[in-house]
C-alpha cells in the first residue's frame, strides 16, 4: 500500500510545493527548515547540501538524543535503511566494469546455490538486472524475518537462507516492477561469491574509503551509540524513545551515514560517476531497463536503486529514499540543476515539505521548463479506456487489500484522465501511449501489451492490467456490501440486547445474535494489530516471535473464523424456529457476510495467521 500511495503523492506534491513561499537566502532556508522540524514535532533532522565542487549546508536541527540533548550536526551517524541498496548497486556496476560481471548473467549461473525458484526460467530467467530494478516478481521478505531485538551477526550467506521463501517468481520475471528487499540480500551474496568478501566489507574497500566517507558503516544494528541518532515515536504528542532494531536483510538496509560523508556521496553522482564509475555506468544505473514499461519506451521510474519520483519541480531529479525503524530518509540529485540534498529524521518523517523548500530555493531563478506535448491520439487510446486492476502485490500476504485497487483510464471533454480513488488527474500526450502527469515535467505513465497480449498500463512505476468493466463494478459493490452486512452484526447485537429487555426476544436466542458480533470485534482486534505493527514500522519486531502480539493476530483472526463458521451452521439449523421475522432474516444475512469475508481472508492466509512462522 506504500508504493500505491506514491500515485496519490504524485498528485499532491506539485501542488502544494507551489504554495510554499519564496526564499531568497540560506539563512531564510535554514530558518523555514527550523519552523518544520519544530511545527512537525521532528525530533532531529540530518541535513546535507551539494554540488559538484562546494558542499552548501552539512549539519542538522534538532536533536540526535532528547534527553541528553545532544544536537545533530555533521557527523551524527544516522538510519539511512533502503539508501544501502544505491551502495550495494555500485558495487555490482564497479563489478559490471571490470569484467566480472554482466548485468544479463543468469543468476543461477552467477550464484547456483541461491534457491530460488522460477517456473518461468527455461524462457524467462532471472538475470542480475532483473535483482538490481526489482523485477524478478519475488516476494518481499516475510514479517517473521525483517527485525528483531536480538543483537545477531548474520552472514551473507545466512541471510539467503533465512528469506528463501520468498524467493519464488510470481510472473514472468522481466515483466513488472514491484519493490522487493530480498533482490539486494541477493546482489550482496553475488557481490561475495564473485570477491570473497562480505559485502560490507567490499563496499568499504571500493567505496567509502575512496570517496572519503570515513565515518559510515554497514551494520545490522547501532554500534556506535554516541554517534548515533536515537529512535523517536510520537505517544499522544509526546516523543518517546522506542527501541532500535536489528534489520534481518543487510544489504538492503544496514547503512549508518553523517552529513558530512553523504554529500561526498552525492557528488559522486553530480560528477558523472567520479572516481568510482564511468558516466555510461551511472547513466545505466539511472535508466530503467528490464520492465515492460522500460522497454515499450518509459525512462523514468526505478532504474538500479535510482529512482525519478519527483517529477514537479524544474529539473529532473533522481534518487532514493530509506526507512527502517522510525528513521525515513532520502537523497535527491539533478544533473540538471547541479545540486544535491540528503536528509534523515528520527522520527516522524517530515521530509518532503523540506525537500520542496530547498529545490524551490534552488531553482528560484530558474525559468519554467518548455513542455512540448502531443495532441491527445484518441484513435490509438481508445482501446486502453476503462478499468485496470493493480496486479504487483509487494507482499503476497497483502494482495488481497492491493487487488482492491482500481484505476479508471477515461476521456472528458477532449482530455485524458485516470481516476484514482475518486481523485482525476490529467494525463499530457508526450508520445505515442506515453503521457506525462499535469503539473509533472516527465512521462511517468505508459500504456502497452505484455507477452500475454493483455492491455496494461504502469502509472509511477504501479503495473496495472485491463479487467472488465462490469466485473471490476460488480466486485468492488460485492466486497462493500458484504464488508456493510458485516459490520451491521454490531447494531443487531444491540438491538437484541434491546429485545430481550423488553421480552420480545427470548433470553436463550440472545447468544446467539451475539455471536456475529464477536467474530467482527475479534477480526478487528487481529488485524488492528497487524496493521499497527506494519504501520509503526518498528513494531515489526513483535510479529517474529510467539508474543501478546502476535498471538493477538492468530487467535483473533481464528476465532473471528471458527465463529463465522459456527454462527451459520447454528443459524441455519435454527432458522424455520425463530419467531421474530425481523430479527432471523438480519441474523441470516450478517451471518452469510461474515462466513465470506471468512473464506475471502483464508484464501489468503489471514485465517490464524502465524507471523512467527510465515
Amino acid at each position: 500500500m506504500k508504493q500505491l500511495l506514491l500515485l496519490a503523492l504524485s498528485v499532491l506534491c506539485y501542488y502544494q510545493s507551489s504554495s510554499q513561499k519564496t526564499i531568497n537566502t540560506v539563512k531564510q532556508l535554514t530558518d523555514s527548515i527550523r519552523i518544520i522540524v519544530q511545527e512537525q514535532h521532528i525530533p532531529g533532522l540530518m541535513l546535507g547540501i551539494t554540488t559538484k565542487d562546494s558542499v552548501l549546508f552539512s549539519g542538522g536541527f534538532g536533536y540526535a538524543d532528547l534527553q541528553t540533548k545532544r544536537p545533530v550536526d555533521n557527523q551524527t551517524l544516522c538510519r539511512l535503511g533502503s539508501i544501502t541498496k544505491s551502495f550495494v548497486a555500485l558495487g555490482i556496476l564497479k563489478l559490471v566494469e571490470q569484467g566480472k560481471l554482466q548485468l544479463n548473467d543468469l543468476l543461477k549461473n552467477i550464484a547456483p546455490d541461491v534457491p530460488f525458484q522460477n517456473q518461468w526460467e527455461a524462457d524467462h530467467p532471472v538475470r542480475i538486472i532483473n535483482l538490481l530494478e526489482h523485477t524478478t516478481g519475488f516476494d518481499d521478505i516475510k514479517f517473521d524475518n525483517a527485525y528483531t531485538l536480538d543483537k545477531k551477526t548474520y552472514t551473507n550467506k545466512d541471510l539467503i537462507l533465512l528469506h528463501k521463501n520468498s524467493m519464488v517468481c510470481r510472473w514472468k520475471p522481466g515483466s513488472r516492477y514491484t519493490y522487493c528487499n530480498v533482490n539486494y540480500i541477493i546482489l550482496g551474496y553475488i557481490i561475495k561469491k564473485l570477491t570473497g568478501l562480505e559485502y560490507e566489507r567490499y563496499l568499504t574497500e571500493e567505496l567509502l574509503l575512496p570517496l572519503g566517507m570515513h565515518n559510515t558503516n554497514f551494520n545490522l544494528w547501532g554500534k556506535y551509540p554516541d554517534k548515533e541518532v536515537k529512535e523517536y515515536a510520537d505517544s499522544s504528542g509526546l516523543m518517546k524513545q522506542v527501541p532500535s532494531v536489528t534489520v534481518l536483510f543487510g544489504p538492503a538496509a544496514s547503512l549508518w551515514s553523517c552529513a558530512d560523508d553523504m554529500v561526498k556521496f552525492l557528488q559522486l553522482f553530480l560528477r558523472e560517476g567520479s572516481p568510482i564509475l564511468s558516466a555510461a555506468g551511472i547513466h545505466d544505473m539511472e535508466t530503467p531497463h528490464s520492465s515492460l514499461a522500460a522497454k515499450a519506451g518509459l525512462k523514468t521510474g526505478y532504474a538500479m536503486a535510482n529512482a525519478s519520483g519527483h517529477l514537479y519541480y524544474k529539473s529532473l531529479f533522481r534518487g532514493h529514499m530509506g526507512s527502517v525503524g522510525t528513521c525515513s530518509s532520502d537523497y535527491l540529485y539533478s544533473h540538471e540543476s547541479g545540486i544535491g540534498l540528503v536528509l534523515s529524521s528520527n522520527g516522524n518523517g517530515g521530509l518532503r515539505s523540506i525537500e520542496d523548500l530547498i529545490i524551490q530555493y534552488f531553482e528560484r531563478n530558474k525559468p519554467e521548463r518548455i513542455l512540448k506535448d502531443e495532441p491527445l491520439d484518441k484513435t490509438t487510446i481508445s482501446p486502453y479506456l476503462g478499468y485496470y486492476q493493480y496486479e504487483a502485490p509487494r507482499f503476497d500476504l497483502l494482495t488481497f487489500k492491493d487487488r482492491l485497487i482500481v484505476v479508471k483510464v477515461e476521456i472528458d471533454k477532449d482530455n485524458l484522465y485516470y481516476n484514482f480513488f475518486g481523485r482525476k488527474v490529467k494525463l499530457l500526450q508526450t508520445s505515442s501511449l506515453t503521457f506525462r502527469e499535469e503539473g509533472t515535467i516527465a512521462p511517468s505513465v505508459i500504456f502497452t501489451r505484455n507477452e500475454a497480449g493483455k492491455r496494461m498500463v504502469v502509472i509511477n512505476d504501479q503495473y496495472c492490467e485491463k479487467v472488465s468493466a462490469v466485473a471490476t463494478i460488480d466486485k468492488l459493490s460485492i466486497i462493500a456490501i458484504t464488508v456493510i452486512l458485516a459490520l451491521l452484526s454490531l447494531p443487531l447485537g444491540i438491538v437484541s440486547i434491546i429485545a430481550s429487555l423488553a421480552g420480545k426476544l427470548k433470553w436463550r436466542r440472545l447468544p446467539l445474535t451475539l455471536l456475529p458480533v464477536l467474530s467482527v470485534m475479534l477480526l478487528i482486534w487481529g488485524l488492528m494489530n497487524f496493521f499497527n505493527a506494519l504501520d509503526a514500522n518498528y513494531l515489526a519486531y513483535q510479529l517474529r516471535t510467539i508474543g501478546s502480539r502476535s498471538l493477538a493476530i492468530f487467535t483473533g483472526t481464528l476465532l473471528s473464523g471458527l465463529l463465522a463458521t459456527i454462527t451459520l451452521v447454528l443459524v441455519v439449523k435454527q432458522f424455520k424456529k425463530w419467531p421474530n421475522r425481523f430479527i432471523k432474516w438480519w441474523l441470516l444475512i450478517t451471518a452469510v457476510s461474515i462466513f465470506l469475508i471468512t473464506l475471502f481472508l483464508l484464501d489468503y492466509g489471514w485465517i490464524g495467521l502465524r507471523t512467527w512462522a510465515m
